[in-house]
């Protein structure tokens, strides 16, 4: 069993936090914690509850194993870093992302 890193979770939780633009403030308010625990939490030194991870989820468009485990890694490839950024992309977005990786494979060549 992995064990949980507080630390990249908090790093993890910001990250996401700064990619939609929020901040600390609002993140907190839609979560229903306080900034400053909000804060602790980003710095890995408070843990927090499955209520509250659920709420992450939700409010940061991110599934639970991705901001508790982090990123899967496939085979040593960037694939995980593409879907990462496709696991947080807003649900509104995701068919754009979609559209803009088919139209991108459909017009390149195969790299041999």
């Amino acid at each position: 069993m992995q064990e949980l890193d507080h630390k990249a979770m908090g790093l993890r939780i910001r990250k996401q936090r700064t990619f939609l633009n929020m901040s600390r403030e609002e993140l907190a308010r839609k979560v229903d914690i306080t900034p400053t625990f909000l804060a602790d939490i980003e710095l890995g030194t408070e843990g927090f509850s499955l209520k509250n991870l659920n709420r992450f989820c939700h409010v940061l468009k991110m599934s639970a194993d991705a901001i508790l485990y982090g990123p899967k890694d496939y085979m040593g490839t960037r694939y995980s870093e593409v879907l990462e950024l496709l696991e947080r992309c807003p649900r509104e977005k995701g068919r754009y992302a979609e559209e803009i990786l088919t139209l991108f494979l459909l017009s390149h060549d195969p790299v041999e």
